[in-house]
C-alpha cells in the first residue's frame, strides 16, 4: 500500500497560524465548512484570536463550533473563537462607513432600499464587499489574529478573488482602486494570506483541487498553503473466515459484519491508491497536504470537532476512535 506524503499536523498549524487570512474553498460538497471549523478550533486552542466567517445560509458552522445560529455580527462561541455570517448588504454598508468616515451617512446612503436595489445590479459588488470585509478585519483593522473565511466553491472563488484585479483594469484611479490594490497585494503575499483547498479522495474532486490550486497561482498570484483530502476511510485488516473459529464464521450475522468491515477496509485502500496516484501525477507540490479521516458519527457540536481534530493531530483514523 503506497504511503501518503502528508504534512505533520503540528508543523502545518504552525505555518497557518502566522497568516492573517485563510480562505477555505473547494468543490461543492467536499466539506469546506467542516475544514473551516476544524481550522478555527485548532488555531483558537493555540491561543490565537480567531474569527470563522462564512457566507453560508444555514447554521451548520454555528452548531459545529458550539453556537446556536449565525448572525451578521461576530459572536463568541468559545475562548478566542468567534463566528459570523457575512451578508453582502451589511458588508457594503460597513465599507461605506470606512470611505465616508461616518456610520450615520453610510446608513443613510447604503441602507436606502432604492440604493440597495441599484447596487445589487452592479456585477461583482457583493463579492468585492465581502472580500473587502474579511480583508479589512484581517489585514488593516487586525481585529483578529487570524480570520478563517469559509469561502465560496471553486469556480466562484476565482471570480471573487479576481474582482480586485478587474477593478484595477477598468476603474479610474480613486478610493476604490486604492482598496483594490491593497487587497490584491495582500492576496499575493504568502506571509499574509493563504488558500486552504479541500477535496475528496476521488479522481474527479482531486483533479479539480489541483486545477484550482494552479488557477489561483496563475490568475491571482496566490499560493495554496494547504491541500486537504477530506473523508479518508480507514485502513482495516482483511478479516477472512480463517480469522475466527469455524462456529463463529459460520454465523450469518458474523459473516455480514466481516463483509462490512472488509468493504470499509477495501474502500480505504482504494482511496489511498487514488490519492497517491494523483500526487505522483503532479509536477510539483508546493502546498502542504493533510488528510482528514472519515468521521461516521456526525459533527453536530464543538466536542465532535475537537475529537476529530485530536484524531488528525494524532495521525489516526476512525478505526482508532470512539464517538
Amino acid at each position: 500500500m503506497p504511503e501518503l506524503r502528508s504534512s505533520d499536523p503540528e508543523q502545518l498549524l504552525l505555518g497557518l497560524e502566522s497568516r492573517r487570512l485563510l480562505i477555505v474553498s473547494g468543490k461543492g460538497g467536499v466539506g469546506r465548512t467542516t475544514v473551516a471549523a476544524l481550522l478555527g478550533a485548532a488555531l483558537a486552542s493555540r491561543g490565537r484570536k480567531v474569527l470563522v466567517a462564512t457566507t453560508g445560509h444555514d447554521d451548520r458552522l454555528a452548531w459545529m463550533l458550539g453556537g446556536e445560529q449565525l448572525t451578521d455580527t461576530p459572536v463568541e462561541v468559545a475562548p478566542n473563537l468567534d463566528i459570523q455570517r457575512l451578508v453582502p448588504a451589511t458588508c457594503v454598508e460597513e465599507y461605506g462607513t470606512l470611505v465616508t468616515k461616518s456610520q450615520r451617512l453610510s446608513h443613510m446612503v447604503f441602507g436606502n432600499k432604492a440604493v440597495r436595489r441599484l447596487l445589487r445590479a452592479i456585477p461583482g459588488l457583493d463579492d468585492f464587499a465581502i472580500l473587502g470585509k474579511v480583508w479589512h478585519e484581517a489585514v488593516r483593522a487586525r481585529s483578529y489574529d487570524t480570520i478563517v473565511f469559509d469561502g465560496p466553491a471553486s469556480g466562484h472563488l476565482r471570480l471573487v478573488l479576481g474582482v480586485p484585479q478587474a477593478i484595477l483594469a477598468t476603474v479610474a484611479d480613486g478610493p476604490l482602486t486604492r482598496e483594490a490594490t491593497a487587497m490584491r497585494d495582500s492576496l499575493q503575499d504568502p506571509s499574509v494570506c493563504a488558500a486552504v483547498l479541500v477535496g475528496l479522495p476521488e479522481p474527479w474532486p482531486l483533479t479539480e483541487l489541483g486545477e484550482l490550486a494552479t488557477a489561483l497561482r496563475r490568475e491571482i498570484g496566490m499560493g495554496a498553503g494547504t491541500l486537504v483530502v477530506n473523508k479518508l476511510w480507514p485502513l482495516l485488516p482483511d478479516l477472512g473466515p480463517h480469522t475466527l473459529p469455524p462456529e463463529a464464521s459460520a454465523n450469518p450475522a458474523v459473516a455480514n459484519m466481516l463483509a462490512v468491515v472488509n468493504e470499509i477496509g477495501e474502500r480505504g485502500r482504494e482511496q489511498r491508491e487514488v490519492v497517491s496516484a494523483w500526487l505522483d501525477g503532479r509536477t510539483s507540490l508546493d502546498e502542504q497536504l493533510v488528510t482528514v479521516p472519515w468521521w461516521p458519527w456526525g459533527l453536530d457540536q464543538l466536542s465532535d470537532i475537537r475529537a476529530l481534530l485530536a484524531m488528525i493531530q494524532a495521525g489516526g483514523d476512525a478505526a482508532d476512535a470512539k464517538p
